[in-house]
């Protein structure tokens, strides 16, 4: 994956000035407790993972509380946002990470892309704006089961498939991960190649120079995680 890749024509776009979300204001981070009502935001990565954790334990057992998602948060968040998660996620459907984590509306900075890589400068350039300018603390690369982007890969890989249009820009990140796993048996490749995406996306992503900072000082941890279809439960990966 290339991680190294030139991002001026993404930060020269106007990043802090026109348009959509990158235009939002920022919440300075001592008024993060203020703009979130009842529920505190977490001071640290660790409070932060567990607040995820929880989260996700109400909605596999079916309690979910649906936080933050009412009209007087909506007009708060008007002013500005401060998520404390970032989550770069697969797009798939059946894998929104509100609902998976039991947040709400501002809670979370969330950046989707089939087979969550972070191949793309304008992947990496939307962490580094939540990581920098908003405040967030944990950054959670969050896969799947049974992921199609995945099981493209392995089969462009394995059986020299040729994919019709542009979507072989959604393989071509993750070949890396297949070809370490090839060894593996053929019933057990995917799931081990998902696994495998996870850990070199969270491997490059803490290579990248402004989130190496950041981790550095304690300001952000990263880590890597699998969404089970079946049972909605979120797994962290081994590093």
């Amino acid at each position: 994956m290339e991680f190294n890749r030139s991002r001026r024509a993404f930060l020269g776009s106007g990043l802090a000035v026109t348009g959509g979300v990158l235009a939002a204001r920022a919440v300075p981070a001592g008024a993060r407790i203020r703009e979130r009502g009842p529920q505190a935001a977490p001071t640290t990565a660790a409070a932060a993972l567990r607040r995820l954790q929880a989260g996700n334990q109400r909605f596999v057992s079916g309690k979910a509380k649906d936080p933050g998602r009412y009209n007087a948060r909506r007009a708060e968040l008007a002013e500005g946002q401060a998520p404390f998660a970032i989550v770069l996620g697969c797009s798939d459907s059946r894998v929104p990470p509100e609902i998976v984590f039991d947040q709400g509306l501002g809670d979370l900075f969330l950046v989707r892309v089939a087979g969550n890589t972070a191949a793309d400068p304008l992947v990496i350039g939307s962490i580094e704006y939540s990581a920098t300018i908003l405040g967030s603390i944990l950054l959670m690369v969050l896969g799947h089961d049974d992921c199609g982007a995945v099981k493209a890969a392995v089969d462009v890989a394995t059986k020299a498939k040729t994919l019709p249009g542009d979507l072989n820009s959604v393989a071509e990140p993750i070949l890396p991960a297949v070809e370490a796993v090839r060894s593996e048996p053929a019933g057990a490749i995917v799931d081990a190649a998902i696994q495998e995406n996870l850990r070199r996306t969270v491997t490059g992503l803490g290579a990248v120079p402004l989130l190496a900072d950041l981790v550095a000082k304690n300001k952000l941890n990263i880590v890597g995680a699998e969404y089970r279809l079946k049972t909605g439960r979120v797994d962290l990966i081994k590093p």
